[in-house]
């Protein structure tokens, strides 16, 4: 069955191949990074609710939901299947971009060069930083995947300079979901009454 994110895929990518005729405006992606069960798909449903409310193309790309083929590609190494699956999110964040959405990426991003490997191939980029104490993210693990992969699972290379930095573990949803609109606001990506 083809779902609605099926749709919105096919519809950016033959958008992205007569491109050349039609003058399209870019969005924005953000990368929402953090280590796992720092609340990275909540905070960004939560915005892409907000987002659409005020009429703005938004899309999740989620770890957590996008399809195994995009999230867990066939590689013979950990190493190897991270990077592919970088690959999958950096191609497909960049074709939604150029068809005027707002990307939300709700992914670990284990590896700083992936976040600004995509920095640096767009103009309009954010990086937002959502960080948490190890021992609320076990609080939040209720399926067991830290004591599962206990080898990779708390690999993660911080952000050095994020554009916006939220301990989850302190500041409520609805505080967050204002403050990333604030940024949104402040780098011209919101009008104020958008």
């Amino acid at each position: 069955m083809i779902n609605q994110w099926s749709l919105t895929i096919h519809e950016a990518y033959s958008a992205h191949t007569r491109r050349g005729d039609v003058n399209m405006p870019n969005g924005v992606i953000i990368w929402f990074t953090g280590h796992s069960k720092s609340g990275k798909t909540t905070l960004t449903k939560s915005i892409e609710k907000l987002l659409q409310h005020r009429g703005c193309k938004a899309i999740r790309l989620d770890s957590d939901t996008l399809p195994m083929g995009i999230i867990k590609p066939e590689g013979h190494s950990w190493e190897e299947r991270q990077q592919r699956k970088n690959e999958n999110l950096i191609f497909l964040s960049k074709l939604l971009m150029e068809n005027g959405y707002y990307v939300l990426i709700s992914s670990v991003g284990r590896f700083s060069k992936w976040r600004e490997l995509l920095r640096s191939q767009v103009s309009d980029y954010l990086e937002i930083y959502l960080k948490c104490p190890l021992e609320v993210r076990l609080q939040r693990d209720v399926t067991g995947k830290y004591v599962s992969h206990p080898d990779y699972f708390h690999v993660y290379e911080e952000p050095e300079n994020p554009d916006l930095a939220i301990d989850t573990s302190r500041v409520p949803i609805p505080e967050a979901t204002e403050l990333i609109l604030r940024l949104f606001t402040e780098r011209g990506y919101l009008q104020n009454g958008e």
